[in-house]
């Protein structure tokens, strides 16, 4: 034998607060880049070499500050690095830097940077590997 049992349901509402953070992220694509770098005797006496094709990279970012790229060098063939292409020239040590970009609000960059590259003594002629790498990351709002 069953039984039925009848419930009535009343209308029930609740309300609630729902907040959330996001968090500033900064990214980057290479569209294009040197893979390696050819030395010359003339360079060598010249003690630097302007590459001649451009590293093209694609910056996103949500930051409403701006970003921060950093270079760094992973081949110890270079004493400095001028970079060109961010606004003014930027002369940076053997070990790399950093150099920010700063903006009103989140958008999308696109960099050409051409680099000439101040020969570390000792070099000598030859192909070398692309000597740079590249991070970006959020200005974070202050």
């Amino acid at each position: 034998m069953g039984s039925v049992v009848a419930a009535s349901a009343r209308d029930s509402r609740t309300s609630f607060t729902v907040g959330a953070t996001v968090n500033s992220m900064a990214r980057f694509e290479s569209q294009s880049s040197p893979t390696a770098v050819q030395i010359s005797a003339a360079d060598i006496r010249r003690g630097f070499i302007d590459v001649v094709e451009p590293t093209a990279l694609v910056v996103r970012s949500n930051s409403p500050s701006g970003f921060a790229l950093d270079l760094m060098t992973v081949t110890p063939m270079v004493s400095s690095v001028v970079v060109r292409g961010l606004g003014p020239e930027q002369s940076l040590g053997a070990e790399g830097g950093t150099i920010v970009q700063r903006w009103q609000s989140p958008h999308t960059v696109i960099l050409s940077l051409q680099f000439r590259l101040v020969l570390a003594p000792g070099l000598t002629v030859g192909r070398y590997p692309w000597p740079i790498s590249f991070a970006v990351r959020p200005l974070d709002t202050v």
